[in-house]
């Protein structure tokens, strides 16, 4: 299975998994599979680590590249972070930080997988080199603030 030997490649740990919804399913190719339509799974379903999380940030960051060997290919990174024509702010999954439509404070370069009333946050700013994960978070936009509490302006 692809996912798994992405996240073997990353190093993560064997204790993630992805869950769908008993009652909500699709047929793809004449199989059903299960997806999740919402609720409090984070991520679509997928249970994880803040640090098996951060590994996929950090995978993200690199474009697809981990310890000098291709995992995922450039395209598929530039895809996640590709505007969607119905709504410029939001990727294939990821909320972009453009014009700060997520994240008013937090600086416009950052790109964001978010979860359960934002809560759980995967933050990645290719401009900074820097990955953010948290989960289970009050406030969690409070991470994305400068220190200095400046707000670089929007390009």
């Amino acid at each position: 299975m692809l996912r798994a030997r992405v996240m073997t490649a990353i190093g993560a740990s064997d204790d993630w998994s992805w869950h769908g919804y008993q009652n909500s399913t699709v047929t793809i190719n004449g199989a059903w599979v299960p997806v999740v339509s919402g609720g409090a799974h984070w991520g679509g379903g997928l249970w994880i680590s803040a640090l098996d999380l951060a590994r996929i940030g950090h995978l993200c960051l690199r474009g697809g590249a981990w310890g000098g060997r291709r995992v995922l290919s450039r395209r598929w990174i530039e895809e996640l972070w590709t505007p969607c024509p119905v709504k410029p702010n939001y990727g294939l999954s990821w909320w972009l930080n453009d014009d700060r439509p997520v994240w008013p404070r937090a600086p416009h370069t950052g790109r964001c997988a978010r979860g359960n009333a934002g809560s759980h946050l995967l933050w990645v700013d290719p401009a900074r080199e820097l990955v953010i994960a948290s989960r289970w978070g009050a406030k969690v936009e409070r991470l994305l603030v400068d220190v200095s509490g400046a707000v670089p302006p929007v390009a």
